[in-house]
């Protein structure tokens, strides 16, 4: 996941540490979550003058990273967003505080691959005194309306999955969502707003200061409720023969005679580990007789292109590339030993010419391969569909991506120099491997409008309109 793309290093294609989930990285301006250079930041106000070179540096530290920014966004238009976030800022302030301004710039960017990371030193300390965000995981619809995914209970008290989120602490949901949408990357605000869904206890902390306590005003069956959350509470997902199945981050499952499900939460984990699952379940494929299978990647926020070029030979029928070309903006961080890539500024564009074997005629599946798509499909992930589509090894069926086919990855990392709050900007676009360079999502060959929820059974819409498909 964390390699250098441009050879003569290897040939992994993305620095993925995007959206729901963040993990470390290797290298300075490659670590996601150093630790602050001083621990008097947690506690001291910032200057209003400190808070201004702040905000200027994240802008100008976009400037510099980004390959291709005014691809993505009106830079005119950011430069005086930037100014109006400054006006904001008329007292000294805390981190905490700060970041509910300066965070704001992030969906300015329009780039799922740049944004600043909210203040994980506060929200890590709160954890490990003891205070508990947010304890239900939950999804959005097109509406903004929010909803809870699972199950949950504590004691004696049940929530039920599917229930709607009207407000919390008071506020609508909608207008929560449509604020936190703000403080995300992502190049629309549909891929925004399902960004905040995924990692919503830390946005509800980062943009509110909600934790510990929440008051929820819930609808179930039509019947409006109230529900008090405290920090005394256990709240846990509660188990049921389908979640108990289905919860792992990846699994295969026969859904029908001859038609299988491999669900693919991420591609952020270990090549060798991801290999070993994928090996398997393609022996059990083998040994089921599949003739149709279902790939769903609606919620995969990416990850490794590793793990995406070793899927693909099982499913590939002819040598074939995850991309085509690729840019990359030299600055201070990436330029390489001696400056031997170029100069500060210089945008580097490059062949890609690494071409992937299909695995032997003996392992490779020979079947028929159903892409399922979605607005979540982000990073690793279009990568992967793509690479489907473009060279034909897959229909897909779905909706489109909210992020763009072409997309960008392999980000830096830095610190503004008085808050350190941690920027990620991307160095890097990646042209698909047909080489179609419109700015738009990976389209599906069959579009399907989304249910409420996914759950990769038979009652999940997008799976029923593909078994239709394949009953064809």
């Amino acid at each position: 996941m964390f390699k250098q793309i441009l050879k003569p290093f290897n040939k992994s294609l993305m620095l993925s540490c995007v959206l729901p989930v963040l993990v470390a990285c290797q290298g300075s301006h490659l670590e996601i979550m150093p630790d602050l250079s001083d621990e008097t930041l947690l506690t001291e106000h910032l200057s209003v003058e400190q808070m201004h070179q702040d905000i200027d540096a994240l802008l100008k530290g976009a400037l510099e990273r980004h390959p291709d920014l005014d691809k993505y966004t009106q830079v005119s238009e950011l430069k005086s967003y930037t100014e109006t976030l400054k006006a904001q800022v008329t007292q000294p302030l805390m981190r905490t505080e700060f970041y509910r301004i300066v965070g704001k710039l992030s969906h300015k960017f329009n780039d799922g691959h740049a944004f600043l990371i909210w203040p994980y030193q506060e929200y890590n300390l709160l954890k490990e005194q003891g205070a508990k965000p947010f304890p239900f995981e939950v999804f959005t619809n097109t509406q903004q309306e929010l909803y809870i995914q699972n199950d949950y209970h504590s004691g004696s008290d049940r929530v039920v999955g599917q229930s709607k989120i009207l407000s919390i602490n008071g506020i609508s949901t909608k207008d929560l969502v449509l604020d936190m949408q703000k403080y995300t990357g992502g190049e629309s605000q549909l891929l925004r707003e399902k960004v905040v869904a995924a990692r919503f206890p830390v946005n509800l902390w980062a943009v509110y200061g909600f934790i510990n306590e929440f008051k929820l005003e819930i609808e179930v069956e039509g019947k409006v409720k109230t529900l008090q959350i405290t920090q005394a509470q256990d709240w846990q997902q509660t188990e049921s023969v389908i979640t108990e199945k289905t919860k792992k981050e990846h699994y295969f499952k026969e859904l029908d005679d001859g038609v299988a499900l491999l669900y693919l939460d991420h591609f952020d984990i270990k090549p060798s580990k991801f290999e070993d699952f994928v090996d398997e379940s393609f022996e059990q494929i083998k040994a089921l007789n599949i003739h149709s299978l279902i790939i769903d990647i609606r919620n995969n926020p990416g990850g490794n292109t590793d793990t995406v070029a070793y899927l693909s030979r099982y499913l590939a029928n002819k040598p074939f590339r995850l991309v085509s070309a690729l840019q990359e903006k030299l600055n201070k961080e990436n330029r390489g030993w001696f400056n031997y890539k170029g100069e500060e500024g210089e945008v580097v564009d490059t062949k890609w010419d690494d071409w992937e074997t299909p695995m032997s005629d003996d392992i490779r599946y020979s079947g028929k391969v159903y892409l399922l798509t979605g607005a979540m499909s982000y990073s690793a992930a279009i990568v992967f569909a793509t690479t489907l589509k473009d060279n034909g090894f897959a229909t897909l069926v779905g909706q489109p991506t909210q992020g763009f086919a072409n997309q960008s990855g392999q980000g830096n990392l830095f610190n503004l120099p008085h808050s350190e709050l941690r920027a990620y900007i991307t160095t890097r676009l990646l042209v698909r491997p047909s080489g179609e360079l419109t700015q738009q999502g990976v389209q599906p060959h069959y579009e399907i409008e989304p249910g409420n929820s996914i759950t990769q059974n038979m009652d999940d819409k997008t799976i029923a309109a593909t078994l239709e498909l394949i009953r064809k």
